[in-house]
């Protein structure tokens, strides 16, 4: 009897949590991408949402060259992304405190988009991210086109 209560009681918590990940629009963003971006080799991970609707990420890109450009630890989550760079010997680019946050603005079954920052699914294993970027009166759109790995 106890054995039948806790499947019965795992399985019904598995379909809640299965229930709740199933609902978070952004969760197809999960898994290993590569790709190109800033003239070298972009990859991002990130993990399946967790009950909360909460998704951690890292990106990491090298130079055209092969050398180790930056780090990014990133969370996802219905306000939008939240993000830190690193050096390649860790050193924060923000302060203590500070991070880099692009607010939600809408999530649709193929797209996140946020302030200044567009996620597009264009197939199963294609996206193609737009990130939009200011040094002083110059303003570009740089894009990254994604692989699934």
């Amino acid at each position: 009897m106890k054995k039948l209560l806790l499947i019965g009681t795992l399985t019904i918590s598995s379909i809640f949590v299965f229930a709740q990940k199933s609902e978070v629009p952004y969760a197809w963003l999960a898994g290993s991408w590569t790709g190109d971006g800033f003239g070298g080799v972009s990859e991002e991970l990130w993990s399946e949402p967790a009950v909360d609707g909460t998704m951690m990420g890292t990106y990491r890109h090298y130079k055209g060259d092969g050398s180790l450009n930056f780090y990014e630890f990133m969370i996802m989550d219905s306000t939008g992304l939240r993000l830190k760079h690193f050096n390649p010997d860790l050193v924060g680019w923000e302060t203590k405190e500070d991070f880099v946050h692009f607010k939600a603005i809408e999530f649709t079954k193929d797209k996140i988009i946020l302030k200044g920052l567009v996620f597009e699914r264009k197939s199963d294993t294609e996206m193609e991210i737009l990130l939009d970027l200011k040094d002083g009166d110059k303003k570009w759109t740089e894009v990254f086109k994604m692989t699934r790995q």
